[in-house]
């Protein structure tokens, strides 16, 4: 016969209130047996099991209702949802809570200069705003794009490419170039990071080849594809203005086909997040749609048809030199190469 204690006898075993356990069992997450002349609770094997379990849930942040759907419903996208949000949740306020401490620090060495006291200054006001103002951009990036619809048939549009500019004409020469950059540079089994791993593409020369890769994107359904189709390669939810790794994490960063969805303020902040998660002697590989420069844009959509410029207007086509330019802050090179009208793969290090 199975077991059973008291909520006292539980309380003690996990170091905890029995009111606490009260709380859970009022919230549906616990059903211990009733005794029938006091109605005082008795807790089997099986719910010591579970309470485990709930305290382990909350430990990581998740809510009441939260670990309540995952117990009643085990089904792997359900649980796949919940842990998901927590993680995107936490991931969004390492970056806020990182950010803020970063202004922190630059308001305590103003204050250091300071003789005695200190008097409202519009500097340490201007570092305070412009750190909620990169809170604010990190956090209102929008996918007008509607990725997770998009997610089951990008592979066949891809291929289709029925857009007026054809940019997908030379989608597999592209993927195939960053990874030969990759593969062909001095780098002994390097950790890889793929922005933007949409369906698994990129990632999955990189995987059959036996490279570490990680691949990260904004959208769930991308990344229900991309494991569908390769099964072993790992990935996060994540984007370009939050990467969700700690400083010098990877050897190699490649991104295809991705870059050209942020405006030229978030590929700032992007760049720096780049660098921030990269190794000091690593690699940056992006095959994107590019412009050498406005001029040279100014110059291409002259003999351009006005479907073909609204089909661009609704993109952020980078322009190689402002790149270059936002590279060079860091001591990073840039080289690139044209591969047709609109598609350039640039390499950094």
């Amino acid at each position: 016969m199975d077991n059973n204690y008291s909520i006292s006898q539980v309380a003690d075993m996990f170091n905890i209130t029995a009111n606490k356990i009260r709380f859970y069992d009022k919230k549906g997450l616990l059903d211990p047996i009733r005794q029938k002349d006091n109605e005082y609770r008795r807790f089997t094997s099986r719910d010591i099991v579970r309470l485990q379990a709930i305290l382990l849930y909350r430990s990581i942040g998740l809510t009441v209702g939260d670990i309540k759907s995952i117990l009643d419903n085990n089904e792997k996208e359900n649980c796949l949802t919940h842990l998901s949000n927590q993680w995107e949740f936490v991931n969004n306020e390492i970056h806020r809570l990182s950010v803020i401490r970063s202004s922190l620090e630059n308001v305590i060495d103003k204050l250091y200069e300071k003789t005695k006291e200190y008097k409202i200054d519009s500097d340490v006001l201007d570092i305070i705003k412009s750190s909620q103002e990169l809170n604010k951009i990190k956090n209102n990036w929008k996918d007008k794009w509607d990725f997770n619809n998009w997610a089951k048939t990008y592979d066949k549009s891809v291929e289709a490419d029925k857009g007026e500019l054809k940019i997908y004409k030379n989608y597999k020469l592209i993927l195939q170039s960053v990874y030969d950059l990759v593969h062909n540079a001095d780098f002994l089994n390097p950790r890889i990071l793929e922005i933007g791993v949409g369906t698994g593409n990129l990632a999955g020369k990189f995987l059959s080849s036996g490279y570490n890769i990680i691949g990260i994107d904004q959208s769930r359904e991308m990344l229900s594809v991309s494991k569908q189709k390769y099964p072993k390669l790992k990935v996060r939810l994540g984007e370009f203005l939050k990467i969700p790794y700690e400083n010098n994490s990877f050897d190699v960063v490649v991104s295809t086909y991705a870059f050209h969805h942020l405006n030229d303020v978030e590929k700032v902040i992007a760049i720096e997040e780049i660098i921030r998660v990269l190794k000091d002697r690593g690699m940056i590989v992006i095959g994107d749609l590019m412009f050498k420069s406005k001029e040279d844009e100014k110059s291409i959509l002259k003999g351009l048809s006005k479907d073909k410029i609204a089909e661009i207007e609704d993109e952020y086509y980078s322009h190689i030199n402002f790149l270059e330019d936002e590279f060079n802050k860091y001591n990073k090179k840039l080289e690139y190469k044209r591969i047709d009208e609109f598609n350039y793969i640039i390499k950094i290090q």
